[in-house]
């Protein structure tokens, strides 16, 4: 499992593209916003505070691109079928490939947060529960990644996949704008939404905004969430396996 992981890192620190996707993007977008919306200081944190919770969401989910890039280049070129003929666990397979974008997911929203903090005075009040939810964020994408990258066909398929889940959960989640200004039949599909818990549970330790859920609501839904993500994957491992070794 650990040389998995190892390789694995290896690969993401080389991909520039996971550079732009993860941390430049995310840092343009969020101080464009913050500049065309706030004009005093005030302003600034409470816009602040929105666009990086938000985005935060928003953007960590792309991460699942380089998932499924990892998984159909490791399936095209032969890799996962000399593994699945090793006495690998299937559970080490999956543990190997995905704590490296565990990892990418922590340390994007941690930094994006520590940008707000620094430069926009944003308090954030409890942060070991601002961690915690991070790290729930961090297994339930991950588990949606994985997911998709085992039924994706081609790395076109995972692209427009990532993309419709992106674009539509950040308008029905609040992710772009405040929850409470959306209209009453997207705040109901909103709610249904994973991306909504997540940001409701990172709101929920940020001072300057209102609102939030509660910590353990929050937990539950994003591991009931992940779990269903880690259970389509194992449905899916043997198709995977087939289709590498065809």
């Amino acid at each position: 499992m650990w040389p998995l992981t190892q390789i694995e890192t290896k690969k993401q620190i080389k991909d520039k593209s996971l550079l732009f996707w993860t941390l430049l993007l995310p840092i343009v977008t969020i101080i464009i916003l913050i500049e065309l919306f706030s004009g005093n200081s005030g302003q600034k944190t409470l816009v602040a505070s929105q666009s990086i919770t938000g985005m935060s969401v928003f953007f960590s989910t792309f991460v699942i691109i380089s998932i499924v890039i990892s998984f159909v280049k490791d399936r095209e070129k032969g890799m996962v079928a000399r593994l699945a003929s090793t006495p690998l666990k299937t559970y080490s397979f999956f543990l190997g490939k995905c704590i490296p974008f565990f990892i990418i997911i922590v340390l994007q929203i941690l930094f994006l947060t520590a940008i707000g903090v620094y430069l926009y005075d944003i308090y954030i009040t409890d942060y070991a529960s601002y961690l915690i939810v991070t790290l729930f964020i961090s297994v339930w994408l991950t588990s949606w990644g994985v997911a998709i990258a085992l039924y994706a066909k081609t790395e076109n398929t995972g692209l427009v996949m990532t993309n419709i889940i992106a674009l539509v959960t950040a308008v029905t989640c609040g992710l772009w704008t405040p929850f409470e200004q959306l209209p009453s039949y997207l705040q109901t599909i909103g709610v249904i939404l994973p991306q909504y818990w997540a940001h409701q549970g990172l709101v929920q330790f940020v001072s300057t905004l209102p609102g939030g859920e509660n910590l353990g609501i929050v937990a539950l839904v994003l591991i009931g969430y992940s779990v269903l993500g880690f259970a389509l994957s194992l449905a899916g491992y043997r198709h995977f396996i087939r289709m590498a070794r065809s």
